[in-house]
């Protein structure tokens, strides 16, 4: 399988006087600027994670000199830091293996404002095939079946529908360890800038503080161990599928060696991940090691449990949501549980083929549901968050009584009302 030919990022930043330790006098300027170059025919790298972390470590130096300017009420060079952190943010987009498969996406969608069906059809061999090339590094499946239904619509002659499964598409491709955060970054940095504008000072002073927290976790979360060993578990995966089973041997055991180091963390909701997961890896190993014949589901099961608790892990340290709006909307917690425990439902009836093992992860997201409705019921502006959420219950409880009597997109339709939610709170 031929490797996927992703962007590799340069950066070359020139700063003027940031209150750092002094540099010599070339790199002295009034500007920024930012190279990309292209490295052709390789995979995600620790190098090249390496440098989205530092991109975002000069992201942080720029918000945090942004809040300095605001505390002094130099409202023009807050606007300055800020524009450098746009550029630096916008490089960091540009070096997601994802970027250039939702670019073409993006611009079939944009053909079919002005084309026939017929004739936007061509614009989907390339992003098959710039699925095909991904394979190797993040999973596909799901946009690929997104995708077939476009093509199928596109033959059908029906925008609408090619339009919505297209979006669909571009939504099933995350590299969620950086996706999600850098998203949140870009809108409070954008959200600051138009506070400052209007010479909101404290409102905008309020939101790059949560900006902080998603730029703390673009720089170190990809390093994190949770998401690494989620990462060693996919290559396992792929070696598995490719009948090459002492290396998928090899990458499960690095794995439970990274959520070993996880369950060291001292955040809770990590070291709980770490833990649930460690159990399973082990199992899966043993059963590799013995040729069982089921391992290989049991692996694939693991993988898509590990990515639920890296989402969970995303939701809780990437958009900062506890410092800034913990007082607005305390039930977002309630609401990340519920999630991830609808994904394991999902996991454990259509991989794991286990209802008795869905029925109570149900039984678990209705119970984080009951606590998001005592907690949404407190807020005296919040009733319509309150009625919402009693819907989503409605339909778990439907789920509950019977687990496997549903098909799967039931599951990822509540899935996705959930990740509305969030997204709005």
């Amino acid at each position: 399988m031929s490797k996927p030919k992703l962007k590799s990022v340069v950066v070359a930043i020139l700063v003027a006087g940031m209150g750092a330790a002094p540099m010599s006098a070339p790199l002295y300027a009034a500007t920024i600027q930012e190279k990309v170059s292209v490295s052709p025919v390789k995979t995600i790298t620790p190098q090249e994670e390496a440098v989205i972390s530092a991109a975002g470590v000069k992201v942080l130096r720029h918000i945090a000199q942004a809040r300095a300017d605001i505390h002094n009420k130099d409202a023009a060079a807050a606007q300055t830091e800020l524009g450098k952190s746009e550029k630096l943010l916008d490089i960091i987009r540009e070096s997601l293996p994802t970027t250039s498969i939702k670019d073409r996406i993006w611009v079939a969608k944009k053909h079919l404002e002005y084309e026939d069906t017929q004739e936007v059809l061509p614009d989907l061999v390339p992003i098959y095939t710039s699925l095909d090339e991904m394979m190797d590094v993040m999973p596909v499946k799901a946009a690929r079946a997104q995708l077939d239904k476009a093509r199928e619509q596109l033959k059908a002659g029906d925008k609408a529908k090619a339009r919505k499964a297209l979006e669909a598409t571009d939504a099933a491709l995350q590299y969620t360890e950086v996706d999600l955060p850098l998203s949140t970054t870009k809108l409070l940095v954008a959200q600051a800038k138009a506070d400052l504008e209007k010479k909101k000072l404290d409102e905008a002073a309020k939101t790059l503080q949560t900006a902080e927290d998603s730029v703390v976790f673009i720089s170190v979360g990809i390093e994190q161990p949770l998401f690494a060993a989620k990462a060693a578990l996919y290559q396992g995966l792929v070696d598995l599928d490719a009948g090459n089973n002492d290396l998928a041997k090899a990458d499960l055991q690095n794995a439970i060696d990274l959520l070993k180091t996880a369950g060291q963390s001292p955040d809770a909701s990590t070291r709980d991940a770490a833990t649930q997961l460690l159990a399973e890896a082990n199992q899966v190993l043993t059963d590799l090691q013995n040729g069982e014949g089921s391992a290989s589901a049991h692996f694939h099961r693991l993988f898509e449990r590990a990515q639920a608790y890296a989402d969970r892990a995303v939701e809780y340290l990437a958009t900062g949501w506890e410092r800034y709006r913990a007082g607005e909307k305390p039930f977002k917690s309630d609401l990340i549980e519920a999630r991830l425990h609808l994904a394991n439902a999902q996991i454990d009836l259509f991989t794991g083929h286990e209802p008795d093992m869905a029925r109570k992860e149900l039984e678990s997201v209705n119970r984080s549901l009951d606590k998001a409705i005592g907690a949404a019921g407190k807020q005296t502006d919040s009733g319509s968050y309150k009625e919402q959420i009693g819907e989503l219950q409605k339909s778990v409880r439907t789920l509950s009584d019977n687990p496997s009597g549903s098909a799967l997109a039931s599951y990822t339709s509540l899935q996705q009302q959930l990740d509305n939610m969030i997204g709005t709170l």
